[in-house]
């Protein structure tokens, strides 16, 4: 990425007639991604059922997620030779390729072989976004176009999940996934002259820094995936074959992506950095397995949880929206923002292991706890965003960037895979499902405390002071 004094001079609006086509393309992209991941969020229990594969749920996840590490540092790579058009194209097809392989998947491991493919365009997308933000817009901006970028998901919300419930029950859930397809074609004829226009201040060759960066997300992908398929293993041996070597490889993946003192939760960016992941991590990781604890536990439809996966989305973005307005006014709270949005992310994930006890539970409860989550991973991921950007040091926005989608990307990848591994095992001890999914939550209540912890050190000051020395 260029240097932050390369970006281009500073713009008054989002919507004047230089910045209208790149501001729109943005939204899109992100309505797309928003649209596929709260669609697939709402039917995962019908394909794991059709496809004999709840063994493997967690997978479709993290499969997902684990190649989106390798698609972001890929895309960023692309990014910084240049245009962005080539890596929004790259993008955009490997996305649509996994789209149809998991349409046409005939078995539960080759949905998540289009997961994967899937995994690759999003990552790849998601840092071609960031970096435009970074590139197009000043500090002063950024915090609306966050607030903006989330608002992309309120029509996916209110429609995305309810719309995925009833195609599934009418037609079949495959059609979810070929719907989607036709939103890329659009995209990409709205996107890719304006994303060709926005180059960098000096485009640089692919050197060594940047292959060794790939070197390394490839490393942590490798080692995640170890990891994670050794804590769902049955075997003993097996399980220490995989864990020990794949947790070795992921850490030394993550201390070479991610900003020094990330994993000891150093205070200022390093600290905001991990409590992103965290935070992240600890909403997809309820949400991966709340649609199942609402149709195989209490017993609701699927077009019902589609409704009550919505809440969270549409609540998340007006948590986004609260942090831009309070950014205008208190600039220097952000780090205030992100500990106060991670603590009512955890109330509301209480609410839900709550709803998880009751018998009963009214559905009532489980919204409210839904949208108190969705507010508060609002607030501080919109937040983090901004506060990581502006302690960025000099010249290094674009690997900041890329830190905070693989921080992302990685702990829910973790979240939703051990999460998976933990519901086998409760299946193959004999217990119920809604033991399986417990224990799930218990391990995402473990990430929110991390959470809070993290969180409670990104004092900016402490990371300018840092960052001065």
């Amino acid at each position: 990425m260029p240097p932050q004094s390369a970006a281009p001079v500073a713009r008054s609006s989002f919507f004047s007639s230089d910045t209208r086509s790149l501001t729109v393309g943005i939204l899109l992209g992100v309505t797309l991604v928003a649209f596929e991941a709260l669609a697939v969020v709402t039917i995962a229990p019908l394909f794991a059922a059709d496809l004999d594969g709840v063994a493997l749920y967690g997978w479709v996840f993290s499969g997902l997620l684990l190649a989106s590490l390798v698609g972001a540092v890929l895309g960023g790579r692309m990014a910084d030779a240049g245009s962005l058009a080539r890596p929004l194209l790259l993008g955009l097809g490997l996305f649509g390729g996994g789209l149809a392989v998991s349409g046409f998947a005939p078995s539960m491991v080759m949905l998540i072989v289009g997961r994967v493919l899937q995994g690759l365009g999003g990552g790849a997308l998601s840092t071609v976004m960031y970096a435009a933000i970074n590139r197009a817009y000043p500090d002063h901006l950024r915090a609306r176009m966050m607030a903006l970028m989330s608002s992309a998901w309120i029509v996916p919300a209110l429609l995305g999940p309810t719309l995925a419930g009833f195609v599934a029950e009418a037609l079949h859930w495959r059609w979810v996934f070929w719907g989607i397809l036709p939103l890329l074609v659009l995209v990409a004829a709205l996107t890719v002259r304006p994303f060709a226009e926005l180059q960098s201040g000096a485009p640089r060759p692919v050197g060594r820094e940047r292959d060794t960066r790939l070197g390394s997300a490839l490393i942590l992908s490798l080692g995640a995936g170890l990891f994670l398929f050794g804590v769902g293993v049955e075997s003993l041996w097996l399980a220490l074959v995989c864990v020990v070597p794949g947790a070795a490889l992921a850490g030394l993946g993550l201390s070479a992506l991610l900003p020094s003192g990330a994993l000891r939760l150093a205070r200022g960016l390093p600290s905001v950095v991990a409590a992103r992941g965290t935070l992240f991590a600890a909403f997809i990781g309820v949400e991966a397995f709340l649609s199942l604890m609402l149709t195989a536990v209490h017993g609701h439809s699927t077009a019902v949880t589609g409704f009550v996966i919505a809440t969270g989305a549409i609540s998340w973005s007006g948590g986004a929206w609260l942090q831009s307005r309070l950014d205008e006014k208190h600039a220097d709270k952000r780090a205030l923002r992100v500990f106060a949005g991670m603590v009512l992310l955890t109330v509301g994930i209480c609410v839900q292991v709550l709803a998880l006890l009751l018998d009963t539970a009214p559905l009532a409860v489980v919204v409210g706890g839904w949208v108190l989550a969705g507010l508060g991973i609002g607030m501080a991921h919109a937040t983090s965003s901004v506060l990581a950007f502006a302690l960025a040091p000099e010249g290094e926005v674009g690997s900041v960037s890329a830190a905070l989608q693989i921080s992302d990307q990685f702990m829910a990848a973790v979240s939703t895979g051990v999460g998976g591994a933990l519901f086998a095992l409760a299946a193959r001890l004999g217990w119920d499902e809604r033991s399986g999914i417990m224990l799930a939550f218990a391990f995402v209540m473990l990430l929110a405390m991390l959470g809070l912890v993290a969180s409670w050190r990104t004092d900016a000051r402490a990371g300018a002071a840092a960052r001065d020395a």
